[in-house]
């Protein structure tokens, strides 16, 4: 039965995976009308997240927003799977990092380098980082319950160069990569939920009061090492941009927590310009402070 399953889901990606992109937005326009109308996927978590948010939306600017997310929100999993069809020279065509060298600049003096990523834009793009940068990126990642489709994810993922790092041991085998001689740009999507038993640290993310990822400033602090914010930008269907910003190169020099409150503006200041490209699927204030 398991062969069977992943047998008809290769088959399905492979079907995606070789649709032009005009088709594939057709679909995806078709896709999106069915989870919103039909299925209602989520649109209660949508909703629950916008409206608790500040970005002080009337109740007529929500339901544009959510139509317009839902979209986006099937063309970043269509386009997942796309990328596994798409060569080099495809990639570079639609994705494009606009400063390398503000994280080349310490990968060629010896440094690794952390790269902190929000679930907003064309994220699922980062994939293909590896093509963009003439050192090794490895990303966190969490993985399936299902170890087969787990297995055709990890595939899928690396198949353009990157390396990933479960994070339920992502920091020893950090530790264990910075023993190599390979210097490595680490991604981190540091806009999720803590579980609750490694809650820390608390602050106010789009005005809601909520506990904050903080493994990633911690692994800097232990390292030593620059890090670096990745703004995305969706142009249009289809075509990102990536634009990075130093948050420190000295990590042990600012505050605990600075760093991460950093990111955390970085990160709000983004889905303000336009609020149309984060995931509000999911729930990010699920452990909100009353």
């Amino acid at each position: 039965m398991k062969k069977i399953k992943i047998f008809l889901v290769k088959f399905l990606f492979f079907i995606i995976g070789n649709l032009p992109f005009s088709i594939l937005y057709i679909f995806s326009n078709f896709l999106s009308f069915i989870l919103y109308y039909l299925i209602r996927y989520r649109v209660d978590v949508v909703e629950k997240n916008l409206s608790s948010s500040n970005l002080n939306l009337t109740p007529k600017q929500i339901k544009v927003l959510k139509k317009k997310f839902y979209t986006h929100f099937c063309d970043i999993y269509l386009e997942m799977i796309k990328l596994d069809y798409l060569n080099k020279n495809q990639i570079k065509d639609r994705f494009k990092v606009l400063n390398p060298e503000v994280a080349d600049k310490y990968l060629n003096d010896g440094k690794s380098v952390i790269l902190l990523v929000s679930h907003y834009g064309g994220y699922e793009w980062c994939t293909t980082l590896d093509i963009h940068f003439k050192h090794q990126v490895a990303a966190i990642y969490t993985p399936l319950k299902d170890k087969e489709l787990n297995d055709l994810t990890i595939k899928s993922r690396e198949r353009h160069g990157i390396k990933l790092i479960s994070r339920y041991n992502a920091l020893d085998n950090i530790r264990g990569l910075e023993k190599s001689n390979i210097k490595f740009l680490y991604g981190f999507m540091a806009d999720q939920s803590p579980q609750l038993r490694k809650i820390n640290y608390w602050s106010k993310f789009l005005g809601v009061e909520v506990p904050v990822f903080t493994g990633a400033e911690r692994m800097a602090k232990e390292l030593d090492v620059p890090v670096v914010f990745a703004k995305m930008s969706k142009i249009k269907r289809g075509r990102y941009e990536m634009k990075l910003e130093l948050i420190t190169e000295k990590p042990n020099s600012v505050e605990d927590f600075e760093i991460t409150e950093k990111y955390l503006r970085l990160v709000e200041n983004q889905i303000h310009e336009d609020p149309n490209y984060y995931f509000w699927t999911h729930n990010r204030f699920k452990h909100r402070k009353n």
